[in-house]
């Protein structure tokens, strides 16, 4: 573990001990710093990044445009935005007025609730209204309270609330149907883990449900039949393997259980209209940002 901060730079970020989570109170720190790192990359832009860790954006000042999974998203005071570990994304369309809260934390401090399965199978963004004065002041002594003491265990509790609150503004504009919710949930999470499985019938078995059932579910919950859901999320991770790693085309095809490269070009063409060598080119830049290492002005 990297020792804190110097003082100058523990009042905006501050590492928590135990679940190396992160919390920035204004985010010049933070664009400094991936400034730095973009402008390494050339006159091209910040390069794409795989995320590791949950990022946690309320935007308090400004406007700035956020690229998650490779969809852009407007940040305006009041706007948040949830990015999740695995997902890639890419800082851009800052302004110089742009602020926002920052929180970066591990999967261990986010509460084992029913609602967080609201957030099934897309990026989690939503205005908060009322809430986000509320949110921001949690957000603001979450960072005074580690400054002052270092307890991370009550950092990790504020991020629960900090959570909840932004799960309680989107469940209050959508109608929820709680079971089909879990079981599309858990059709998704096993796409997720066993991505060179290409069987619905396959997925189905593993959590436990028939395929009838998980289309019911996803049809209602994503819109989506289960075999949409599957080629979807196929070529989400497709275009992030394309974005963030070095392999060739013909590796990141066997590592997706394509046995031709030639296969999984034409299927990749045939849901983007791009090839995946075109689709790498139009992102450019290659990038794996590790949040836990040790931010400077």
């Amino acid at each position: 573990m990297k020792e804190p901060a110097s003082d100058d730079v523990l009042n905006d970020v501050v590492e928590m001990r135990l679940s190396r989570a992160i919390a920035a109170t204004t985010t010049d720190v933070i664009r400094s710093t991936l400034r730095e790192r973009f402008n390494a990359d050339g006159p091209e832009g910040p390069p794409v990044e795989l995320v590791q860790f949950h990022v946690f954006m309320h935007c308090t000042r400004g406007a700035g445009s956020h690229m998650v999974d490779f969809e852009d998203f407007d940040l305006n005071p009041g706007s948040a935005l949830w990015i999740r570990p695995g997902q890639v994304q890419r800082w851009s369309g800052v302004g110089s007025d742009f602020d926002a809260d920052v929180a970066v934390f591990e999967s261990s401090v986010i509460p084992d609730l029913p609602l967080f399965d609201h957030f099934v199978g897309r990026t989690s963004f939503a205005e908060l209204g009322d809430d986000s004065t509320l949110l921001e002041n949690q957000m603001k002594w979450m960072a005074s309270d580690l400054d002052a003491t270092g307890d991370s265990s009550t950092a990790a509790a504020i991020v629960g609330v900090i959570l909840r609150l932004f799960a309680r503004r989107i469940e209050q504009s959508e109608v929820r149907n709680e079971p089909r919710q879990r079981l599309a949930a858990a059709f998704v999470e096993s796409v997720d883990s066993n991505i060179e499985q290409r069987s619905v019938t396959w997925h189905a078995n593993h959590i436990g449900a028939s395929a009838r059932s998980v289309a019911r579910a996803t049809e209602e919950v994503l819109g989506q039949r289960p075999k949409e859901v599957l080629d979807s999320r196929v070529i989400l991770e497709a275009q992030r393997r394309l974005a963030w790693s070095d392999d060739d085309i013909a590796t990141i095809a066997r590592s997706l259980q394509f046995s031709e490269a030639s296969n999984f070009t034409k299927f990749f063409r045939g849901r983007t209209g791009a090839s995946p060598s075109e689709f790498r080119e139009s992102v450019g830049g290659l990038g794996n940002v590790d949040m836990t290492r040790t931010v400077k002005n």
